[in-house]
């Protein structure tokens, strides 16, 4: 689905085995689509967001939505968002994949909002769960779970001023071969790291660079 200025209203829609460049299952640019009850599974995308790309400041709003096994070549392999701020209440990420941010990427001043969502089984070779580049999400009771990275941010990885806030979120075994990943000014409030560190690195994010 392609949508140009537009805000269309789904409920219980299933997008499936689409394929793309950009946005597998779904595009929104300058759009605010409502999304409740959709499942985005086995999508992929050439370029970026294999379940979703979200464009020129679109503020989708998605409830009780599931993105699952959906892939991108380069960022975003269940969502891409691009100068865009999504709303996410009681999402969830499994099982998808990217080149960054297998779960989630966001790009250029975006700042989603997420609420009682879970990642779980994400994989990239950097950020499985979530990649930031320079933007600032703000995430509450947000679990991330044995989510992996190649290289870095296992959980989720930051960078380019990147400013996320989250509140009572979980990390718990998480995994990245060299290291939680750049997180730099984290804001924490009564988060928990659960993670075994069987590699390098923290998995989840990198303590010494975590403000408290």
């Amino acid at each position: 689905m392609f949508n140009y200025g537009s805000s269309p209203t789904l409920n219980n829609c299933t997008f499936s085995g689409n394929s793309t460049l950009y946005g597998g299952g779904m595009y929104n640019e300058a759009s605010s689509p409502a999304l409740t009850n959709c499942t985005f599974a086995h999508n992929s995308a050439d370029a970026h967001g294999g379940g979703m790309y979200n464009n020129e400041a679109s503020s989708p709003t998605l409830t009780n939505c599931t993105f699952a096994d959906n892939s991108a070549v380069y960022w975003g392999g269940g969502m891409y968002n691009q100068g865009s701020s999504p709303t996410l209440t009681d999402c969830a990420f499994s099982n998808n994949s990217s080149g960054s941010g297998g779960g989630m990427y966001n790009w250029y001043y975006s700042s989603p909002t997420l609420t009682n969502c879970a990642f779980s089984g994400n994989s990239a070779p950097h950020g499985g769960g979530m990649y930031n580049d320079a933007s600032s999400p703000a995430l509450s009771n947000v679990t991330f779970t044995g989510n992996r990275a190649d290289y870095t941010g296992g959980g989720m990885y930051n960078t380019s001023g990147s400013s996320p806030t989250l509140t009572a979120c979980i990390f718990s075994n998480n995994h990245a071969n060299r290291g939680g990943g750049s997180v730099q000014r984290v804001l924490l409030l009564a988060c928990a790291e659960q993670l075994h560190l069987r590699g390098q690195l923290g998995r989840g994010l990198r303590r010494r660079d975590v403000q408290l």
